[in-house]
């Protein structure tokens, strides 16, 4: 939330979607909608004992309105784990218009540089941390890659779902969202569901542009989830079958679920709780 509110180019809404509920969690978005003058929506609902990481995007999607999904709309979408760089959205904005799908990058912050994360420093336009010649060297060199899956994937020289998408940091037009119906919800566990929207993005003809080193995100550390080896994840034994550019289960056809609870932050006043609409479009 800081890092949203630190944007040069702040956004219309804010949604922050979860897979538990924690009261805890409203409570600081709340304070920090109001602090940072942001319209914002939390929304929840039980965990069940895996990630279900895509429906719970798609939830958060279902909880904004037509008028906030009508044409030339972009959602932007972040892992709770990652603080967005300054002119991150400028960029997702800004690139938005070359494409349908935007693909921005993170550093991987060690240990020590997410203790000495300075959210006061992002606030008045400076890096929040020092960030290594070898972290630096290593975006550029991502970067080159994913500019070169870019040109090789008009003549179909790579693989399906690259360039490679990183949920942590990408936006997508609402339009092409709609289309292929968002995340597949049938992705459940760690793995695969934001390898598995580039690859069907791409089949339902969607344009990626490269923003690796414009789009900068935070990867703040903590203990991995993600198996050794990356075919050793969950959800990568799914997304190796073959399956339909528009997911069978997604954003206007949700996968069974408990129902979740929406609290809307006004900028200035009280919450207003609410219910997702589950199994109808937005």
């Amino acid at each position: 939330m800081a890092g949203v509110g630190a944007q040069a180019r702040r956004p219309d809404r804010v949604i922050v979607s979860c897979d538990v509920e924690d009261a805890a969690i409203g409570e600081v978005v709340r304070d920090r909608a109001f602090a940072l003058r942001l319209d914002a929506t939390v929304v929840q609902r039980p965990h069940r004992g895996q990630s279900r990481s895509a429906q719970v995007r798609n939830n958060g999607v279902r909880a904004l309105s037509r008028d906030d999904l009508a044409a030339g709309a972009h959602l932007v979408f972040l892992d709770g784990d990652c603080c967005p760089g300054r002119g991150c959205f400028e960029a997702h904005e800004r690139l938005g218009a070359a494409g349908d799908l935007i693909i921005g990058f993170r550093f991987d912050l060690t240990q020590e540089q997410t203790a000495q994360f300075d959210v006061e420093a992002m606030a008045r336009g400076r890096d929040p941390v020092a960030i290594s010649g070898e972290q630096r060297a290593g975006l550029i060199d991502r970067d080159r890659r994913y500019r070169r899956n870019a040109i090789m994937r008009r003549f179909g020289l790579v693989k399906p779902h690259k360039p490679k998408l990183l949920s942590a940091n990408f936006s997508v037009s609402a339009a092409m969202y709609r289309k292929i119906n968002g995340f597949d919800e049938e992705y459940q566990g760690y793995g695969g569901e934001d390898d598995d929207l580039g690859r069907r993005v791409y089949a339902a003809g969607g344009r990626p542009v490269i923003g690796v080193r414009e789009a900068i995100a935070y990867h703040l550390w903590h203990p991995t989830r993600a198996a050794v080896r990356w075919e050793d994840s969950p959800g990568i034994a799914r997304f190796q079958t073959r399956t339909p550019t528009r997911a069978r289960f997604g954003l206007d056809s949700p996968y069974d679920q408990s129902e979740p609870s929406v609290t809307r932050f006004a900028a200035a006043g009280p919450a207003s709780p609410t219910a997702v609409p589950i199994g109808t479009p937005p």
